[in-house]
């Protein structure tokens, strides 16, 4: 059913990991084999075009091309509904609940034929540990529409603020959006320069961490990290950015993760949220620039001249 209350009244709602954690599964699951739609599209720098784009009502893959139109899958986290549309003009949807990730991927594929959309996606999951194809993922997973949508507020939350900072920089940037691998929503700045990935690096490593970057935003936890968190890393790492003063005070250096972290539950204590996101954004950023020699004049005011 349809969330009835204000969605204005709070824009950084309660998320726990524990509560939300088999709601995520269902989710990242789902997302993903939305995701892997977009890979039928021309490959653009560090997957920038794979992402699925925050809406107002939920998340959606945006027009991707096909039989010269287009067609579009939305996740509607209010309604809780997917839903698919075709510039041919069909639209149709099926609800969101409880269910396996095999049935939400058969219902995803009856839709798009519904419309007239014929293809297929590889059905292994990726960057997730003991994956389990999605056709092969058949046990009954729990969908909590209140804490969904609770989730995608935040996203909705975080991107406001990462919009903010992200006007200040001045090199080479991406679009903000979810990356459905690993379910995080980011900002990723480049300085122009390439970077080594590593070298074990993976196919998905190979060609997303192939420049230097500085990349911040906010996932909501792990089994490793099992709270909610906004994040910040630089790549390659530079040496000492583990002893660099951030903000706010509850922002630290996970030794662990190898990056900077701020937990949602200490931002949602503060009075001014939108304010302490930005500090730890704009002062992380500042951390790994240092460090990492980048030009200052690469970060600006984020107002036109």
């Amino acid at each position: 059913m349809p969330i009835s209350r204000n969605l204005f009244s709070d824009p950084w709602p309660p998320l726990a990991y524990p509560d939300f954690a088999a709601t995520q599964y269902l989710l990242q699951m789902s997302l993903q084999a939305l995701g892997k739609l977009k890979l039928k599209e021309a490959f653009q720098p560090q997957w920038s075009g794979v992402l699925l784009w925050i809406s107002a009502q939920g998340l959606t893959t945006g027009p991707i091309a096909y039989a010269g139109g287009a067609y579009e899958v939305r996740v509607d986290l209010i309604a809780h509904e997917v839903e698919c549309v075709t510039s041919a003009g069909f639209s149709k949807r099926f609800g969101l609940a409880s269910m396996s990730v095999a049935a939400f991927v058969e219902s995803l594929f009856d839709l798009l034929r519904a419309g007239g959309v014929n293809v297929s996606i590889n059905q292994n999951p990726q960057e997730v540990s003991h994956p389990i194809p999605f056709n092969e993922d058949k046990a009954r997973r729990d969908y909590a529409p209140t804490l969904a949508n609770h989730w995608w507020r935040i996203l909705l939350s975080t991107q406001r603020v990462l919009h903010v900072f992200q006007g200040r920089f001045c090199g080479k940037t991406q679009p903000i959006g979810l990356m459905w691998g690993t379910l995080d929503i980011r900002s990723a700045l480049y300085n122009g320069k390439s970077a080594s990935p590593g070298a074990n690096a993976d196919y998905i490593r190979r060609n997303a961490m192939n420049a230097e970057l500085i990349e911040m935003g906010w996932w909501s936890g792990t089994a490793d990290y099992p709270r909610a968190a906004f994040y910040s890393f630089t790549h390659p790492q530079p040496a000492a950015i583990e002893n660099a003063p951030i903000r706010p005070a509850k922002a630290q250096w996970s030794a662990t993760m190898r990056e900077f972290v701020f937990d949602y539950d200490d931002l949602r204590k503060s009075k001014d949220p939108d304010g302490d996101l930005l500090s730890f954004f704009q002062s992380t950023y500042a951390a790994g620039a240092a460090c990492a020699g980048w030009d200052p004049n690469l970060m600006g005011t984020g107002r036109p001249d």
